[in-house]
């Protein structure tokens, strides 16, 4: 007998309540009788509804699409995003362990997702902001990508294997689209969503518009994003899809992943960072955004170049660079590995300046400027990002390492 479809319907706290009790697991993780639980939204992002479910047990993070983006009914959307994220930790989570959430439930019908809740962690924006300090979450997010992307591509893969898992995400079309607009063109072109802080920002603006070295750039990365297919990205790895506690760090939000080049969630976080450092107020605060610009890094290198070198030499790599090839000769390995973390660290670094730019210009910004209160100080540490990232994309040649990109912006930043 053929099951009907549950028909689609936003729940409300009391449907959540129905929801969870329907099913065993997540009703003996919380413990208790339905109403027991405490049902609190905390939705933050621009897409989904969220809440956190807590009972005398424990608790459960509970993300339900909605037809439309939650900041904007106007804008109506598939529903199929969630979908998308819980295929991409069913994908990742066995490379990246704990460095994410665990997935307990996901229902088809309604949309819903259901995660381990981390209402003990903070978003890592937010702490950020507040004068945190994480010092080892850089370096974890770096050991995320390096596991979520190594283990994904062709170096680890046969290519069956790689089509397989990949093929799924290319039909991300909804959130690709919205990574395409808003992040690779719209900031270039006038267009209703765009905005900034007008008029002080107008003339960097115009500028960046007017630059043709800035739009040659733009266009290969825009090229790069959608013909480079190196591996499954999280596609929104920014320091809100972070959550922190002393000593776990956990990356979440993975509904945008695709398949892309590595160097576009690298670019993403790294530009990130690159604004909260313009954006802190404190010289410790900038100190500790170029550490962790560097220890993220770092780690992200050294972790893909170890999984790497562990691959071939005992003949688990993938068709891609195969064993056969280097496993007795690791000189060319090594020159090999060189050129390919190098060719990233420089997408990671366009991707940075294309991150800055969308975020001071386009439609989505980041919160991390508002800590500025006097208008003036702040539209002044955004026009020393948007210089920057302009400068980035307009002379790459000046700025080819992740070192180089940390000293230029510790300069802008004074």
């Amino acid at each position: 007998m053929t099951r009907s479809p549950t028909p689609y319907r936003t729940l409300d706290p009391a449907g959540i309540r129905a929801f969870l009790a329907a099913q065993p697991a997540l009703a003996t993780r919380l413990g208790g009788q339905p109403d027991d639980w405490r049902v609190s939204e905390v939705s933050d992002g621009n897409l989904n509804n969220v809440f956190l479910i807590d009972g005398p047990a424990g608790g459960v993070c509970f993300k339900q699409s909605l037809p439309h983006v939650r900041v904007d009914p106007n804008w109506k959307m598939p529903l199929d995003r969630t979908a998308f994220e819980a295929a991409y930790l069913r994908a990742v989570r066995p490379h990246v362990g704990n460095l994410t959430t665990e997935l307990l439930h996901f229902d088809p019908d309604l949309f819903v997702l259901v995660v381990e809740s981390l209402n003990d962690h903070v978003v890592l924006r937010h702490g950020l902001m507040q004068g945190g300090d994480w010092p080892e979450a850089a370096a974890a997010i770096g050991r995320f990508v390096a596991r979520a992307t190594f283990q994904t591509s062709p170096l680890a893969l046969k290519f069956e294997a790689s089509s397989a898992l990949l093929a799924p995400f290319a039909r991300n079309h909804t959130l690709t689209r919205i990574t395409v607009d808003l992040v690779l063109t719209d900031p270039y072109h006038a267009h209703p969503r765009n905005h900034w802080l007008s008029p002080e920002l107008d003339p960097i603006v115009a500028n960046l518009r007017a630059d043709p070295a800035v739009r040659r750039r733009v266009g290969q990365m825009q090229a790069r994003f959608l013909t480079c297919q190196q591996a499954l990205l999280h596609g929104d790895l920014h320091t809100g899809s972070v959550m922190v506690a002393n000593h776990d760090t956990r990356v979440i939000d993975g509904e945008f992943a695709l398949p892309g080049p590595i160097g576009f969630d690298c670019g993403l976080f790294v530009g990130n960072l690159l604004m909260h450092l313009f954006a802190t107020p404190t010289p410790e605060g900038r100190t500790r955004a170029l550490r962790d610009i560097t220890q993220f890094w770092t780690h992200f290198r050294q972790d893909f170049t170890t999984l790497w070198t562990n691959a071939v030499a005992h003949s688990q790599s993938g068709d891609a660079y195969a064993a056969p090839l280097f496993r007795d000769d690791p000189t060319s390995l090594q020159q090999v590995q060189t050129q390919f973390l190098d060719d990233i660290e420089t997408d990671t670094i366009a991707f940075a300046a294309l991150e800055i730019i969308r975020r001071l210009t386009g439609y989505a910004h980041v919160a991390d400027f508002d800590v500025i209160a006097d208008r003036t100080t702040r539209a002044a540490r955004q026009e020393a990002a948007l210089r920057l990232a302009q400068d980035l994309l307009a002379h790459p040649e000046h700025t080819s390492t992740i070192a180089a990109l940390g000293t230029l912006a510790a300069d802008r930043a004074d």
